[in-house]
């Protein structure tokens, strides 16, 4: 058992003891993995240490899986099975199967990067499925245990697209280029050998410099080719972060490219929520909830905020289980705690997550 400051914390760890708050409440039980949510809650009572048993359990390795009861027809059921999110599906697997010829055949031959169809099939889901079940819940839905660059790639593009509307990016030219920024920033990832890309464990450390290498391998694959710079610089650029914590060059916020800080988060934010093949899928709002707990100084706060409310607004009228297993519907999105919304419980009363810091959301449903 270790006593461990709670910026330090990372979710997935698990307590050595149980949290009660200044109230008395108890926010979390020994034995538990802590959740982001519940680091947030921990932070508003001022807390400064926790008891821990490993601190080496990391947000890779943390899970929050899904109970049994989840049957019936939740919303995420509904959308799984409407006509839309079938012909949705179709056209997202078709992307993913051309951008991965498009990244083989140009990375065997360098020859010009033959994307016009797939941007236009892009364009094509966007104007189809701009409304009705809406873009993000369908992405929601339509994650499975794939460790894929392409189809992430494919889900990053959509995620920063959708995300440039949100910033009032306009100009179709311009979402054009954000788009591809998204489809080929893991372009590098191409020259990784496959067995690390899809290790289980944890990477050596020999393992995860290869794996840093992908922003400059996937920016001199690019550099000769007649592209907007800007795609280049997502490429190369879109670990670095704002305080001059991420890499390859340790860059600050004055020297990345804008469109580059947009990929940098729909990239963590798609890493996430996706499922892979060591861990399930974390709840929006948990990962929500781990953006707010970031520093500040790290990522873009007027790309982010904008971001994270868009996020957790779409998901107005969502259904949700909660930490104590009721269920209910998200009703209002709380602007100084967006992971904490109101609830309305399937038996009419309502919960304000902000205030009942003992309770988190478990699953969007």
């Amino acid at each position: 058992m270790k006593r461990v400051e709670v910026a330090e914390i990372k979710p997935g760890m698990i307590l050595a003891e149980n949290i009660i708050s200044p109230r008395g409440q108890l926010l979390a039980e020994a034995g538990t993995s802590i959740t982001a949510q519940q680091l947030l809650h921990v932070s508003y009572y001022g807390i400064r240490t926790l008891s821990i048993q490993d601190k080496d359990e990391a947000v890779e390795k943390y899970q929050l899986e899904a109970p049994d009861e989840f049957i019936g027809e939740t919303q995420s059921w509904r959308i799984i099975n409407s006509k839309e999110f079938a012909t949705f599906k179709k056209a997202y697997l078709k992307c993913a199967d051309q951008l991965e010829e498009i990244l083989d055949e140009f990375v065997k031959r360098q020859g010009a990067l033959k994307d016009e169809k797939l941007l236009e099939d892009i364009h094509t889901v966007f104007e189809e499925h701009s409304t009705g079940l809406g873009i993000m819940a369908m992405m929601l839905n339509i994650q499975e245990i794939d460790t894929s660059t392409y189809k992430h790639s494919v889900n990053v593009a959509i995620i920063a697209r959708v995300c440039g509307g949100w910033l009032g990016i306009t100009d179709k030219t311009e979402l054009d280029v954000l788009t591809m920024c998204g489809l080929y920033h893991d372009i590098g990832k191409s020259l990784v050998p496959q067995k690390i890309l899809t290790k289980k464990g944890p990477l050596t450390a020999e393992e995860y410099g290869r794996m840093a290498e992908h922003p400059i391998l996937g920016y001199n694959l690019l550099s000769d080719s007649e592209i907007d710079r800007r795609i280049k610089l997502a490429a190369l650029q879109h670990h670095e972060r704002n305080d001059g914590s991420g890499y390859p060059y340790g860059l600050t916020k004055d020297f990345i490219s804008p469109f580059a800080k947009i990929v940098a988060i729909t990239d963590v934010y798609d890493a996430m929520t996706a499922d892979r093949c060591y861990r399930a899928g974390i709840c929006p709002f948990e990962v929500i909830a781990q953006f707010e707990r970031q520093d500040k100084s790290k990522y873009d706060q007027n790309i982010l905020q904008v971001f994270l409310k868009n996020i957790a607004e779409s998901y107005i009228g969502t259904g949700v289980l909660l930490s104590d297993n009721s269920r209910g519907i998200i009703t209002m999105i709380n602007d100084k705690a967006l992971s904490s919304p109101l609830v309305k419980l399937d038996d009419g009363t309502f919960i304000d997550l902000r205030e009942r810091t003992e309770m988190f959301i478990r699953a969007c449903i």
